[in-house]
């Protein structure tokens, strides 16, 4: 099972995703109640999940980020976001305004954004 991490051109790009702690809660429920049933849970790690919801929704500060990691785990990615004082909190954990201009907007990524939207006012009616 993967945590919902929004990404750009999609209808959900908007959207925040819950915090490592919400989702380990919430995986350790499911994981709780699935077990007593015989069925075991097999779940991304929420803390990689949020690592992939800050990527997805980064813009060029990133590039600092990624340029001072200096060993691919979970510790060197931590180093580099805190050395850059990156705040993870808005790239994945914040609701944007659809009226916001995203990072992406300069990409033609084959759909209009009012389609988008659209779609999103769909999805959470």
């Amino acid at each position: 099972m993967a945590p919902f991490v929004p990404k750009a051109g999609t209808p959900f790009q908007w959207l925040p995703m819950a915090s490592p702690l919400t989702l380990n809660r919430r995986l350790s429920l499911l994981k709780k109640r699935l077990g007593a049933r015989g069925i075991k849970l097999k779940c991304e790690s929420p803390a990689w999940s949020q690592v992939q919801g800050v990527l997805a929704r980064g813009d060029i500060k990133l590039a600092e980020v990624l340029a001072n990691i200096e060993e691919v785990s979970l510790s060197g990615w931590r180093k580099a976001v805190n050395k850059c004082q990156l705040d993870i909190n808005f790239y994945a954990h914040k609701r944007w305004d659809v009226g916001q201009e995203l990072p992406w907007a300069v990409l033609d990524l084959g759909i209009k954004p009012d389609q988008l939207k659209r779609e999103l006012n769909r999805a959470l009616d």
